[in-house]
């Protein structure tokens, strides 16, 4: 098989061919480095590409594979990981000139994970700005452009990962999900994006990060690879206090279990507000496509969404507290969308933050009570298909909606109630819109129960209009 096909593959479809030893680490990285590299002027989708350590890594793992010593669906596979996830030894600049030259002593939790996993990384990839933004139109390190339509957005903050995933560069790549950065390139850039529940993956080693609600999660060209990569990363970590001893299950039994009999519930508030109509009708025939699996639907309401906006003054305070230092020494290296944004959060009062934890309570509790009475939301996961990334507005129903900046949370207006909540949600490509742009699917689910996402994505996947189709880079 040639190697741009290879590339096209899904980890668990070349996992069984690396362990039959058809496949060879070493080529497949070569491949997946030829790929970055001749991909990098297009898409701009790198930081630091690491070709040295990437073929060490993957000379190792040939190695291993030659004494027999298989370490899993993982071993040999080349995967992206964001430029805000620290790599011992590795540049790790968050996107911005600030931290051009940092290089963090050890890895992330999570990556070294991955490597244990077998895993091979290819390099850190670009992002928004100190992931503060859903565009990836980053000021020091370029703008990451969408494989579907170069004109437009990867969506972010991690861009860089989901555009890398959709081209065939990378088999998996790792993000952060804070309001939706990593389902935002997911449903934009046409793959497979998960926020788990938080306190399933370890944070340890995020890099200038809120302290409520972010994520680091995958991006993947399936549901099966999406949960072959959680099993890798998940699990408790005693030096991170926001991890909790929680099971982990077996994601690929409980994926095989059918759906027929499950309730979804469809928001009747909020998540259906302000749509792009062709979002709305690809949406509703991926509902209508679940009904036809077996799936019963009913309406839900969630009226303390009318509130969800108070959570953002939460948000605001996180962030000047964790860019303060920063402010101070290097103000003149931020770009002004993420300075000005995080200047906001100097007057965010005391009593301000509170109401907003409030809010943040009352709506996990509503969500609570929702989803026991049904299985899984299903939601539109971004109101409109990617925008150009010389937007700096879109119209919806009449009124134009920033796009990036201060003010721009239309974009994630459907993805970041989750990161409030910490509930699980993944996001799944349920068709095109007119432009050839994808758009995508969310499923929400109850805490801990990543398997059952899976289970149903995992099902309406064989029925999406999106499977098997690829951006046409030539």
């Amino acid at each position: 098989m040639p190697d741009n096909e290879l590339l096209k593959l899904t980890i668990s479809e070349i996992a069984p061919m690396i362990q039959a030893r058809e496949v060879s680490p070493v080529d497949l990285t070569e491949a997946a480095l030829a790929e970055a590299e001749l991909r990098q002027p297009t898409l701009n989708s790198f930081i630091t590409i690491m070709r040295e350590q990437a073929m060490e890594q993957a000379e190792q793992a040939e190695e291993e594979l030659s004494r027999g010593e298989y370490r899993g669906p993982l071993h040999g596979i080349p995967i992206g990981i964001k430029d805000n996830i620290a790599t011992g030894g590795i540049r790790t600049t968050l996107g911005t000139k600030v931290l051009r030259d940092y290089v963090p002593d050890e890895d992330a939790e999570v990556v070294r994970r991955c490597k244990e996993a077998g895993a091979i990384i290819l390099g850190k990839e670009n992002l928004e700005e100190f992931a503060a933004g859903a565009t990836s139109n980053n000021p020091h390190y370029g703008a990451v452009h969408n494989p579907w339509g170069l004109d437009h957005v990867p969506g972010g903050s991690s861009g860089g990962g989901g555009a890398n995933v959709a081209a065939g560069v990378t088999f998996a790549s790792l993000g952060t999900d804070l309001g939706g950065s990593v389902r935002l390139p997911g449903a934009f850039c046409g793959v497979v994006g998960l926020k788990q529940t938080f306190g399933r993956v370890s944070q340890r080693g995020l890099l200038v990060t809120s302290f409520n609600g972010d994520h680091i999660g995958p991006m993947t060209r399936s549901v099966r690879d999406s949960a072959l990569v959680l099993q890798a990363i998940a699990g408790y970590d005693p030096l991170d206090p926001s991890t909790v001893p929680v099971p982990v299950d077996d994601y690929a039994l409980v994926m095989e279990r059918g759906i027929q009999g499950l309730t979804m519930g469809i928001p009747s508030n909020h998540y259906f507000d302000l749509l792009d109509p062709e979002v709305e009708a690809a949406v509703r025939r991926a509902i209508a496509a679940l009904e036809e699996l077996g799936v019963e639907s009913r309406e839900v309401s969630l009226p303390n969404m009318q509130y969800v906006g108070a959570i953002r003054f939460a948000a605001m305070a996180d962030s000047v507290v964790t860019h303060e230092p920063y402010i101070t020494s290097n103000r003149e290296d931020y770009g002004p969308d993420t300075l000005y944004r995080t200047l906001a959060g100097q007057f965010v009062l005391g009593r301000d933050y509170s109401k907003a934890m409030k809010v943040q309570r009352i709506i996990k509790e509503e969500r609570s009570r929702v989803l026991q009475d049904v299985d899984f939301l299903v939601t539109p996961t971004t109101p409109m298909p990617a925008p150009r990334i010389d937007a700096e507005t879109i119209e919806v129903d009449g009124k134009r909606q920033k796009v990036r900046g201060p003010g721009s949370g239309h974009v994630s207006r459907n993805t970041s109630p989750e990161n409030a909540t910490g509930f699980p949600a993944i996001t799944i490509p349920c068709g095109f819109s007119e432009l050839g742009l994808p758009i995508g699917l969310q499923f929400i689910g109850r805490p801990w129960e990543e398997g059952n996402l899976f289970r149903i994505a995992h099902a309406y996947e064989g029925v999406s209009p999106s499977r098997g189709v690829w951006p046409d880079l030539g």
